[in-house]
């Protein structure tokens, strides 16, 4: 008897995950395997993060927490949008998740209504999809130009009273791509006018480069009016398996994900929180060290890329991803992702995942060590200049 409920339907296999599930096979076997499939920082989490979640366990604090989050961690997010000129209030405007995925999740249940259109900038993180398909909402592609860039007249054309949100990601993952405050303010009044919430992912939002300042969601919309912001510490504090997230929006949006929590995951693991702490009021540098990292291996990546011949790559301000197009080879990113991982040991992201339009793109991340990146697309570009 197959017990397989109907929801699944709406719930397919990670399509990262399942390149590396081939790529770890082939380690075993004892195949050289590159790595850059996986959005997962490379650096190890900081040790006083790591040590203040010891400390944390050591005096005991493993129970339930409030699904909210534990008060010292609230007022740090608090006290770190305050530092950016930005003002919240953590006790009202904040909830804590174990991840920001489950922001995400708490947040379309707690505004989106079965039937509604879910604006979704593309190309798009595909678990975006997924979470607003399982709330019962229709997700809408809306193509941006090359590099992330905001298609104003698209967006537009897609203007309805069906319209019930739309998810921005800046910096954008798969491209790197980056919205500027211009264009926040554009969507902004678009909301306004045709009546929608803004979902804005800013989980990359320390990670860019060439000294581009990310504008936040809250600085166009400081009231809150029509904006959930959800972010988190994977990415800058390199705490990816920590699971710990977070999202700021109105109150009553808040009282709402708080009673998905609590019917839900409860709260986020208690312990880790206080390394939340930590991360916000402890020493930063570790940051910088690895923004300054990751723009040397995105020079080196993209350089790279510029001297394979019948591939274009757009410089990223942000993230850690290249989106390379590889249209004049005319196979489906799928067929050339596997190709490349049989042939090479070079294991990336199909770009079909991130919307149909991409299908001649791959995702590379360059959260990779430099010398992986020089050999990886070394092996690859020769196998390139052996197909027709």
């Amino acid at each position: 008897m197959d017990w397989t409920s109907h929801h699944m339907e709406v719930i397919p296999a990670s399509g990262t995950l399942k390149m590396l599930e081939i790529a770890t096979k082939m380690e075993k076997e004892g195949k050289k395997i590159y790595h850059f499939e996986v959005g997962q920082p490379d650096f190890s989490t900081p040790q006083n993060i790591i040590d203040t979640a010891i400390k944390a366990l050591n005096e005991g604090k493993t129970r339930y927490a409030s699904s909210r989050g534990v008060p010292e961690l609230l007022d740090a997010i608090e006290y770190m949008y305050a530092q950016r000129g930005i003002k919240i209030d953590g006790n009202k405007n904040v909830i804590v998740t174990p991840g920001a995925k489950m922001a995400l999740f708490n947040g379309f249940l707690s505004t989106i209504d079965a039937g509604d259109d879910v604006l979704l900038l593309n190309p798009a993180w595909p678990t975006y999809k997924t979470l607003i398909r399982h709330s019962g909402a229709l997700p809408v592609d809306v193509t941006t130009n090359p590099g992330y860039e905001l298609n104003e007249e698209a967006l537009k054309d897609r203007m309805g009273k069906e319209v019930a949100g739309i998810v921005i990601n800046s910096p954008n993952n798969p491209t790197g791509g980056v919205l500027t405050k211009d264009h926040l303010k554009f969507i902004y009044d678009l909301a306004c006018d045709h009546n929608f919430l803004i979902f804005s992912d800013e989980i990359y939002e320390s990670l860019v480069y060439d000294g581009f300042k990310q504008t936040s969601m809250l600085e166009v919309d400081p009231d809150l009016k029509r904006s959930i912001c959800v972010s988190g510490f994977s990415k800058s504090y390199a705490m990816t398996g920590w699971r710990l997230g977070y999202a700021i929006a109105a109150p009553s949006t808040i009282k709402n994900m708080v009673r998905v929590q609590q019917n839900t995951t409860s709260c986020a693991t208690t312990f880790v929180q206080y390394a939340g702490v930590e991360a916000i009021r402890g020493d930063q540098s570790s940051i910088d060290k690895m923004r300054n990292a990751y723009q040397d291996r995105r020079d080196l990546i993209q350089k790279l890329f510029c001297e394979i011949i019948r591939v274009e790559c757009l410089n990223p301000m942000g993230a850690f991803y290249v989106f390379p197009d590889f249209s004049e080879y005319e196979l489906s990113s799928a067929t050339l992702a596997e190709l490349l991982l049989k042939k090479t040991g070079v294991v990336t992201a199909p770009g079909h995942i991130f919307g149909e339009a991409y299908d001649n793109h791959l995702r590379f991340s360059y959260a990779a060590s430099t010398q992986d990146i020089m050999d990886g697309i070394e092996v690859m570009a020769k196998f390139l200049q052996t197909l027709k």
